[in-house]
């Protein structure tokens, strides 16, 4: 419970993720997780704060580098709360592998490293060097509901047993 303490003192609650699930504005289909071995490959989260989508936008137009960077952070606080939900404690974490940030960019804005460092040094924050992932930020034109950052995150974690997947597919609600 180290890493939800860590969360507590910086107030960044997590959101439930059963809640968060019975809607999809997106009408997107997948599953929240996959697991394979000891590692789990969660979906692209954007950034949500109070159940709503937080500072949605167009990064070098519509929003700041900083403004961008804590989307970024927010989105990865959507991750934390499917690693909470597959997991059931956080600190099974072992390392963090893998973050690919997409940045909704305004044309010519060429710094979504700086704003994709949101999500990273929230995971370094909480979890040191094992937070420290392998990365990506790549510049789109465009997310879904206008989100101005999605993440994508892949963990290794401690083996042990991992809640089902909740779907996103209205077929399967």
């Amino acid at each position: 419970m180290v890493v939800e303490e860590k969360l507590a003192k910086l107030r960044l609650p997590l959101r439930d993720l059963e809640q968060h699930y019975a809607t999809n504005p997106s009408g997107a289909h997948f599953s929240s997780h996959l697991v394979r071995h000891n590692v789990l490959y969660l979906s692209g989260t954007t950034p949500i704060k109070e159940g709503k989508p937080y500072l949605p936008g167009i990064v070098g137009q519509d929003l700041t580098i900083e403004q961008g960077y804590e989307a970024a952070r927010y989105a990865m606080l959507m991750s934390l709360g499917v690693l909470k939900w597959a997991l059931g404690d956080l600190d099974r974490v072992e390392q963090a592998l893998q973050l690919t940030g997409f940045v909704n960019s305004a044309p010519g804005f060429g710094d979504q490293p700086r704003v994709v460092n949101g999500a990273s040094d929230l995971l370094v924050e909480l979890y040191g060097d094992r937070g420290r992932p392998t990365r990506a930020a790549i510049g789109c034109q465009g997310l879904a509901g206008n989100a101005s950052v999605e993440v994508v995150l892949s963990v290794v974690f401690d083996g042990g047993a991992v809640r089902p997947p909740l779907a996103r597919d209205q077929h399967q609600r």
